[in-house]
């Protein structure tokens, strides 16, 4: 019999009796419940339904004889238990109220609810769990519809771990099929002691409030009550109270007052134990709360505009207003209105409405400290600040924040979702080529909009505010109201002196903290009976983050059952994985569970809850399966955009990690019903754009592993699409114009989600590459001007518009242009304003158009170059700009001498740090290629210009870096990635063990079987440089380079070793330049009786002279192809036209269209010489007529191998010779034991490459050569 062990009361269960082996028999048979009722056994199998009213064990058994037997036979009797279904209503919950409780005296805490059974008790106070009590044994029948009282003992150590005052208390009633949770207050009452009341000796009027504040030495919790009376007429003018629960040594309340006057303030301390009061006077009349003050007008000898911005309470005053050392000037102040309209105000990073504004005119030069004193009857308000010295040769005329805000800085704050990048725009009036910017950020922690940012107030940033752009992380600030202040300084490089300051603000919130993490593996795992130890783990690594990250593990049966808080979870023991011990199993980094400790059950739930200060709780689940059978084990891995939200805008890359497994499948499940069947039999899967925009809502990827048995596991991932911007619209002003002239504007408006910040980036396109010329979240792009590559020409413009975690919609648009025969020089200004003020934004727009129109001097190229080297970068988005930037230059103004080499090679130091270590999470997949092909070009070109061997090798060894960052989104089995430039091209592949090598045996690129270990992956690049790539060292000449890097690993890859790769063939095309000479051949026909036969012959002469004594043993090849007769053998010989002794013969006896012959050099005349090359040809038994002539092409050439040795600084031969049997056309080198050169550039990671090189030898002046293609194995 098959039974479950826990049912409810009045469940309908039912109970299945299977007799087996009882075949020819006459058998009784009666099945038993609980010894009491019986239901005959009359065929094989039974079904009976049953419900039980009462809770208790019960027992079911079967009982058998033989038709005249006396004893029967019984089968094993099986227990199960009935337990009542708890439920807040059936149980009526109620706490039996004390009159108070005296902290920390023993007391008792006591429940009392209807009578059901079995129940379990846990009692918590707070997060501490304080008891746990259990129910009596049996179910007493009597009890039923009586009230049941549970009572809880609190000691004094009890109380003391939760302290004095009021408390939610949490009580679980539970049982195997259910529970309830009651949740009350409990007050602890503490005796008060020392209440003092403070205020200021002199408070404010309406609508301002002012603070009391009261404190006690002990006493909690307290009912503070506030009386503020005239201590004239001894009336109440003003009353309020405020209750503190614990922790009330300190508090506070906010009161207000109409009337000025003498005030006597009262207050009284209350709970159930105790009574203090305690009383302070004061006085009120109007007071001066805020005074900033800054001025306008940066001009030598001019007026200057002095602004004190006032807020305080309505009424009259005296200012006296002081400038430096000029005369004070005194004035009465008015503020009438609680708000002011103010037009044509300086930047302020504060909103003025509250403040009164005045204004005043003096003309100074030098640097001024403004004094402003205010009074009113008893108190005198002194306000201190300073105006800049004015500046003789300003330039600047405005500085702004990119912030997309069209109102000022501080109209709504900007919501830093997940990180925040701002950066900067000077504004120029003229134009001064030597000068530089310093920049300095600061944050300072406002409670509103209308508090000015004081130095007490500032927060620290990261490194980068000292920089053009500012990243600004969620979890990297406090959660609350942020004034961002930029100050730029503007000094000239030649004298070092200030020409000119500006400073702007913005005002940023940053939200409760959330970690955002799944647990690895996937939504939903399976698992065999194989599997002995099941094994958890977050996707984020929280040592990373600030605070006292804690993580806690809970583990259910079902989903229901798992808990949403963990203080629930630690208590809770209903629906656990581990019979009855709680849903809570570890608070470790990693979660390990014995397969054996399980209680029998099909699947079950494991919940992840991170918590921490400053961090709102957040929560990952994960479901496995137990297989009724032994699987393969399965572990679904996310290599890319694994985020619960998955980006739209970069591929989803997944593994199947499975030794046992020799088949996979994969597949995509909508919630339209629609199954996708992808990636086939592979063991990686990636979801591109175009199957990620099939999923509208939330989905399941499911990757299955199959073993040899035919048994499987699989594993299951959910994506949830994020929702990209929708709603708005965008234009471009005007739709046409003249190139380099016309200066263009792009606008965006609609897409606004809330106070969450959209990110706009701005692309034209232009060749097969795309350039940036704007990003961050101002949706407009303004006066940018755009090159022409005709007469008539078109420019395409997109827009990227994307949300929270890269949800993204694109919106296309085209200018039409006119070629304009003159091209505007006045952006020469504008770069060098750009560049002087690193405005890597403004760079990047106006070196797209300069770049084509060629108008920079080489003065001006060279300061260009200088400037740009010291640009900082710290986003993906700056990279992507800085690179265009650099490509721009070096493909429009070239590379002019070695000082630019160092320079730029100097850049693509920076920026491939950067991209490896990226500090930003917008790591755009598109992006990261796009500023490696880039970079690519960049260097080709660093390299062609260089004559340094070294330097060349070691950008080589750039190249192979800048391929990894290419191929980052490749998996094996996609088709290979090819890219170049006019002198490199490259391959790119990924390979593992189960997916067929596609360039294996290629006639143009051939790769080894090699077998890697635990199927891991296998990365392979293949750079080609050709001859404007000028390798020649003092000792080698060489026609062509190749580099060669394979490794294995997909995120930390290492070098395949070289007794892996052993006894195989490596090949890669090397074509060089030998040519092709034509002879003709006169045939002879002799003919007899018998029949004809025809032969021909000609001869070719070249010289010759030994290409080297020592080292490999080269060949010298010979091919002769393309007769356009039908011959049936040839023969070739070889001598010396002087009469020597030297002569060699070969003989081919095979019908072929090319005959090959391969000469040792050690077997050639060691001494310069004329060689004579003879070919004859057997025709056969046709007939030629006199004259008949046959046309025959003859290539030959000497092919050298050599490859790279780190060591000697030049190419070597010892582990690279040619082999000697090539195939047409195809000279093969052989390479044995070569050990890859490892490069190290300062603080990069060694770069393992091989990089072989041919050297063809060519017979000049006798053959006319053409080409032949050389693979090097």
């Amino acid at each position: 019999m098959t039974i479950d062990t826990h049912f409810q009361t009045g469940e309908k269960v039912q109970f299945v009796a299977t007799l087996t082996g009882a075949t020819g028999l006459n058998l009784d048979c009666k099945v038993f419940y609980n010894q009491k009722n019986e239901t005959e056994l009359s065929t094989e199998t039974l079904t009976v339904e049953r419900s039980f009213e009462y809770p208790g064990m019960y027992s079911i058994y079967a009982e058998c004889k033989i038709n005249g037997s006396i004893k029967p036979f019984t089968a094993e009797e099986l227990f199960f238990h009935v337990e009542d279904a708890l439920s807040a209503s059936k149980l009526q919950i109620y706490q039996q109220q004390s009159t108070f409780h005296t902290y920390p005296a023993s007391t008792e805490l006591i429940f009392h609810h209807k009578y059901y059974f079995p129940i379990s008790y846990a009692l918590m106070v707070n997060d501490v769990i304080i008891t746990e009590l259990q129910t009596a044994p049996t179910f007493d029948e009597k009890k039923i519809s009586s009230n049941e009282t549970a009572k809880f003992e609190l000691n004094a150590t009890m109380q003391r771990l939760v302290g004095p005052g009021i408390h939610y208390v949490t009580l679980l009633l539970q049982n195997n099929v259910s529970s309830v949770t009651f949740l009350t207050p409990v007050t602890f009452n503490e005796e008060i002691k020392h209440l003092k009341v403070m205020t200021k000796q002199y408070v404010g009027l309406q609508p301002n409030s002012f603070i009391i504040s009261a404190t006690v030495s002990q006493g909690a919790p307290v009912n503070l009550s506030i009386d503020i009376k005239s201590t004239q007429t001894r009336l109440t003018v003003y009353k309020t109270s405020t209750f503190c629960s614990r922790d009330c040594h300190s508090m506070v309340v906010e009161a207000t007052l109409s009337r000025a006057g003498i005030y006597e303030v009262e207050a009284t301390a209350r709970n159930k134990i105790s009574l203090m009061t305690s009383n302070t006077t004061f006085e009120a009349l109007p007071q001066i709360f805020d005074v900033y003050i800054t001025s306008r007008g940066f001009n030598f000898e001019t007026r200057r505009e002095v602004f004190v911005f006032i807020r305080g309470d309505l009424g009259k005053y005296e200012m006296n207003l002081t400038i430096g050392e000029n005369t004070a000037k005194n004035s009465t102040l008015t503020i009438s209105k609680s708000e002011y309209e103010h037009e044509g105000l300086p930047n302020l990073p504060f909103d003025a409405k509250p403040y009164k504004l005045i204004k005043d005119e003096s003309i100074f030069n030098e640097a001024r400290q403004v004094t402003v004193l205010i009074r009113n009857d008893k108190q005198t308000f002194r306000f201190v600040g300073n105006v800049p010295k004015a500046l003789q040769t300003s330039c600047l005329e405005s500085v702004r924040i990119r912030d997309g805000k069209v109102g000022g800085g501080l109209d709504e704050p900007l919501k830093v979702v997940e990180e925040l990048v701002l950066s900067v725009d000077l504004n120029f009036i003229c134009v001064r080529e030597l000068f530089s910017v310093d920049y300095k950020w600061r944050a300072y922690r406002v409670t509103s909009r209308v508090d000015i940012p004081k130095t007490g107030d500032e927060v620290q940033l990261n490194a980068s505010s000292v920089e053009p752009e500012l990243l600004i992380k969620a979890n990297a600030l406090l959660p609350g109201l942020y004034v961002i202040k930029v100050y730029a300084n503007i000094t000239s490089d030649d004298y070092h002196m200030s020409l000119a300051k500006g400073d702007d603000f913005t005002l940023v919130e940053i939200p409760a903290r959330r970690l955002n993490f799944v647990i690895k593996g996937g939504n939903v795992v399976e698992a065999g009976l194989n599997t002995t130890v099941l094994k958890f783990e977050s996707s984020i690594d929280f040592t990373k983050h600030e605070g006292n990250i804690k993580r806690d593990w809970f583990c259910a049966v079902t989903q229901e059952d798992l808990p949403m808080t963990k203080e629930i979870g630690k208590i809770q023991r209903k629906g656990s994985c581990f019979d009855w011990k709680t849903l809570w199993v570890s608070d470790n980094d990693t979660l390990e569970i014995s397969r054996n400790k399980l209680i029998p059950s099909e699947q079950y739930y494991v919940r992840l809850i991170i918590s921490g200060p400053h961090y709102d709780a957040t929560f990952a689940d994960q479901k496995f399966i137990i297989k009724s059978k032994p699987a393969p084990v399965v572990i679904l891995r996310c290599w890319s955009n694994c985020e619960k939200l998955f980006s739209s805008h970069k591929p989803i890359i997944l593994q199947l990690e499975c030794d046992d497994c020799i088949r996979h499948s994969w597949e995509l499940s909508l919630k339209s019903g629609q199954q996708m069947s992808l990636c086939k039999n592979q063991r990686f899967c990636k979801l591109n754009k175009s199957i990620l925009d099939k999923v509208k809502t939330s989905s399941n990827v499911t990757g299955t592993g199959y073993n040899i048995d035919g048994d499987k596991a699989s594993a299951s991932l959910i994506l949830a699409p994020p929702i990209p911007p929708s709603g708005g619209i965008c234009k471009v002003h005007p739709r046409s114009g003249i190139a380099y002239v016309t200066k263009f504007n792009v606008t965006c408006h609609g897409y606004a989600q809330g106070r969450v910040p959209l990110k706009y980036k701005f692309f034209t396109a232009e060749k097969d590459q795309n350039n940036l010329l704007q990003h961050g979240c101002d949706p407009n792009l303004n006066d940018v001007t755009f090159p022409s590559k005709t007469i008539f020409y078109d420019v395409m413009i997109w827009v990227e518009i994307c949300g929270p975690r890269q949800a993204c919609i694109v919106k296309n648009l085209s200018v039409s242009l006119t070629k304009n025969h003159h091209d505007n020089t006045d952006v020469i200004s504008d770069l060098f304003n750009a560049i002087s003020s690193q405005n890597l934004q403004q760079t990047a727009q106006l070196m797209l158009p300069m770049s084509s129109a060629n108008i920079l001097e080489r003065f001006q190229i060279k300061k260009v170059y200088e400037r740009v080297a010291k640009y900082p970068i710290k986003t993906l988005m700056s990279v992507k700009q800085l690179a265009d930037v650099v490509r721009h230059l070096v493909d429009g103004f070239g590379v002019i001498n070695d000082y630019h080499v160092r320079l730029i090679a100097k850049i693509m130091d920076r920026i491939e740090y950067t991209v490896r270590n990226p500090s930003t999470s917008d790591d755009d997949d598109d992006v990261i290629r796009s500023i490696a092909a880039s970079c690519i070009f960049v260097t080709s070109h660093l390299m062609q210009f260089s004559d340094d061997i070294s330097f060349k090798i070691k950008e080589s060894s750039r190249m192979t870096r800048l391929g990894k960052l290419l191929m980052a989104s490749l998996i094996p089995g996609e088709d290979t990635m090819t890219f170049g430039t006019k002198s490199v091209k490259g391959k790119f592949l990924k390979l593992n063990n189960d997916v067929i090598n596609p360039l294996n045996g290629s006639s143009s690129f051939r790769l080894p079987n090699i077998q890697t270990l635990n199927n891991e992956v296998m990365n392979v690049e293949v750079f080609t440089y050709d001859s404007s790539i000028n390798f020649n060292t003092r000792t080698h000449k060489v026609d062509q380079v190749t580099s060669v890097s394979m490794t294995t690993g997909w995120r930390n890859e290492i070098p395949i070793s070289r007794n892996d790769a052993k006894n195989q063939t490596i090949g890669f095309p090397l074509p060089a330049q030998p040519g092709k000479g034509n002879i003709t051949m006169r045939v002879e026909s002799e003919c007899d009786v018998a029949g004809c036969h025809s032969k021909a012959a000609g001869w070719a002469l070249f010289d010759w002279k030994l290409y080297k004594r020592d080292g490999n043993d080269l060949f010298l090849t010979i091919h002769v192809e393309n007769m356009d007769q039908k011959i049936r053998n040839c023969t070739m010989s070889l001598q010396t036209t002087d009469q020597g002794s030297f002569k060699l013969k070969k003989e081919f006896h095979e019908k072929e269209l090319l005959y090959t012959w391969s000469i040792s050099e050690r077997s050639l005349p060691h001494r310069q010489v004329e060689l004579n090359l003879t070919v004859f040809v057997d025709l056969g038994a046709g007939f030629y007529r006199i004259g008949s002539l046959i046309n025959v092409t003859i290539t030959s050439f000497i092919l050298n191998c050599l490859h790279w040795e780190d060591r000697m600084r030049d190419w070597g031969e010892s582990s690279c010779t040619v082999h000697q049997n090539a195939g047409i056309f195809n000279c093969e080198c052989d390479v044995d034991q070569v050990t890859p050169n490892r490069v190290k550039r300062s603080g990069e990671e060694e770069i393992p490459q091989i990089i072989y090189a041919s050297h063809l030898l060519v017979f000049p002046n006798k053959i006319n050569y053409d080409q032949v293609k050389i693979f090097v194995t």
